[in-house]
């Protein structure tokens, strides 16, 4: 059932690249670019590490938000003595507005290690519906990344969608839901939503408040390959900047929360990201960083924490 939706939702979104221009403005003539390298490295503290490098080629590509292409990524996971690595040729093709963030993402690959093959896929639509209302509505295939998934070639399909309203004058909500299908037969269920307040108007600070819970029907399963308790809530209060500077774009949240796992004793949580992106334009390069860090649970206990940093550069010719 979860192959026939991504056929269906891949062909869609890419057909929107050459049928319509969902801006409803003149774009630029497209040209080429490539990117390399991309980077991403991540680390926990179960000893966990991700190294993902990746390039690609768009032979139609108008800015940094908006081509279509090809990407090669490679993988490397190592835990302990363990260790392995994943390859992925992906067909990509993106169009999101700048200005507003709306627009869409396919990104439809395969994926192949250790004689488990998969199709995957990431990809987004958002738009919206009334001045004070909009949606994204998004579908993700992958493997999951845990020494016991990868060893048996777990893997996970996301479908879900969400909607944003302003409420007031500086003051908006957001909601999203989900469904997740894990390959051993495990089905999870997702609720996230948000209260953000205007703070500091002129300095793009905001003030958030943060809920987020998932069950997940198959709690018994004979191996341990990812965290999965029969029930998970948290509550957190965070601060969010976002601002232009120059051209570029600075963003951040720092949060603080309190986390239950199947209704026993809180505990605490955190949460630090920060980005930067550089201005975008078609005969310039983009460059875009990320770096971040987060406590909350994972397999052996309440005080799991991850950490991760990433970037992309594409260079348009």
């Amino acid at each position: 059932m979860m192959k026939i939706k991504l056929i269906r939702l891949g062909p869609t979104l890419f057909s929107l690249v050459m049928c319509c221009n969902v801006f409803g403005e003149k774009m630029p003539s497209s040209g080429q670019a490539f990117s390399f390298p991309e980077f991403y490295f991540s680390h926990d503290s179960e000893g966990f590490s991700t190294v993902r490098y990746r390039a690609g080629y768009y032979p139609v590509y108008k800015h940094g938000e908006n081509y279509t292409g090809f990407d090669y990524q490679h993988n490397c996971f190592s835990q302990d003595s363990w260790s392995s690595s994943v390859r992925q040729l992906s067909l990509v093709t993106k169009a999101v507005n700048p200005r507003t963030g709306f627009g869409y993402k396919a990104n439809v690959g395969y994926n192949f290690s250790n004689g488990h093959k998969l199709f995957t896929t990431d990809s987004t639509y958002s738009g919206r519906i009334t001045d004070a209302t909009s949606f994204e509505v998004f579908l993700n295939r992958d493997r999951v990344e845990t020494e016991n998934s990868i060893k048996n070639g777990v893997h996970s399909t996301l479908i879900g969608g969400s909607l944003d309203h302003q409420l007031f004058s500086g003051l908006s909500a957001s909601v999203m839901v989900g469904h997740m299908h894990f390959s051993d037969s495990n089905d999870r269920t997702l609720f996230r939503t948000k209260l953000i307040y205007n703070l500091v108007p002129e300095y793009g600070i905001t003030a958030q408040l943060r809920y987020k819970q998932f069950r997940n029907s198959n709690v018994s399963g004979p191996l341990r390959n990812y965290f999965n308790p029969e029930s998970y809530n948290e509550w957190m209060l965070a601060l969010g900047i976002r601002k232009r500077t120059n051209g570029w774009t600075l963003k951040g949240v720092a949060g603080l929360g309190r986390q239950s796992i199947d209704g026993e004793l809180e505990s605490t949580t955190q949460l630090l990201e920060f980005a930067a992106i550089s201005p975008v334009n078609q005969n310039s390069y983009y460059f875009k960083t990320q770096l971040g860090y987060g406590k909350s649970a994972g397999l052996q206990g309440s005080n799991y924490s991850n950490g991760y940093i990433m970037e992309q550069i594409i260079f348009p010719f």
